[in-house]
């Protein structure tokens, strides 16, 4: 499964699709790696423009993450987006000449809000609305853009498991059920904290699964170990003919049948729109990155059809 095709309509877009769930993975935790970024102000401040984006501490293997929120930006508010990171905000509390502050991360967030405690300040890819926030962008997906894939490739689904981490808001489980309910499929879900739980739930749901069962491993589940979990899902997947999905892209190279993750040029002109008109509340993100393995939907039954390739960013041969 090394050899990769991409869809004939996405030659312009970036091929670094498969470092969006790493990120989201850290944006939300706690510790942060340092980072020296170009575009943040060398003296250690952050610029004073039209609209602020300050981002965690992260390594540089993000940069092109933040870049192209960076660029969503700018396509729709037509000003200077300026870009710092948190070590650049000022150590005082202060007034801000920005319109608007774009946080990415609850980390971000949290800093931004303190310094800069009259500006409007918008969090993006965070698990929940912050308090003290009005608005912003889930680090999450909307769950009907899964389940509607899910359906259009394996129309004779009729249930759907969710698998997911312990730490996932209760929200986003209750989101992804009512997703179900409007396809009219039964709707089951399994918390893990630790890879023991991961490797019990893998056995337990893949074992009494079959063609017409979809599973979705949510994010950061296959990463407690994938080593151990992906050939075990992808084998029983292949032997079931069970339709296997999740929001980590990397791991359909591996034979997971699709993912998909956040386009983060979405995420930035979707924010945009956030900063005039916005009413209260978190939105999930939409306009997802697609990735299909094309293996493994012949080996469980799935009868490709041109267009529904298509539909698909990258797809795995």
């Amino acid at each position: 499964m090394e050899s990769i095709s991409q869809s004939a309509d996405t030659e312009r877009r970036p091929r670094w699709f498969g470092t969006p769930a790493i990120l989201c993975v850290i944006l939300c935790s706690l510790t942060f790696l340092p980072i020296s970024r170009s575009g943040a102000a060398s003296n250690g401040t952050c610029p004073s423009t039209p609209i602020l984006l300050v981002y965690p501490k992260i390594s540089r293997l993000y940069e092109n993450v933040i870049a192209q929120i960076k660029k969503g930006l700018q396509e729709v508010v037509h000003a200077e987006v300026g870009v710092c990171s948190i070590d650049g905000l000022p150590s005082s509390t202060q007034d801000s000449d920005s319109k608007a502050i774009i946080a990415v991360g609850e980390s971000a967030f949290a800093a931004s809000i303190h310094t800069y405690h009259k500006a409007t300040v918008v969090p993006i890819l965070v698990r929940e609305l912050p308090q003290g926030a009005r608005s912003g962008i889930s680090l999450f997906l909307d769950p009907q853009i899964y389940i509607q894939q899910l359906i259009e490739l394996s129309p004779e689904v009729k249930a759907v498991t969710l698998i997911y981490r312990d730490d996932v808001p209760r929200s986003f489980i209750d989101a992804v059920k009512t997703a179900a309910a409007a396809h009219d499929l039964r709707f089951a879900a399994m918390s893990v904290a630790t890879i023991r739980d991961a490797a019990l739930a893998v056995e337990a749901v893949m074992r009494s699964a079959g063609p017409q069962d979809g599973v979705w491993f949510q994010r950061g589940v296959v990463g407690m170990n994938a080593d151990i979990l992906v050939p075990k899902i992808v084998g029983l997947s292949w032997e079931k003919k069970v339709p296997v999905f999740t929001d980590e892209a990397d791991y359909v190279a591996r034979g997971m049948l699709f993912a998909m993750t956040q386009d983060y040029l979405a995420i930035g002109r979707s924010v945009a729109k956030l900063i005039d008109s916005a009413g209260p509340g978190i939105r999930y993100a939409s306009g997802p990155k697609r990735v299909l393995n094309r293996r493994t939907a012949q080996a469980i039954g799935i009868a490709l059809r041109t267009a529904q390739e298509k539909a698909f960013d990258y797809v795995y041969q």
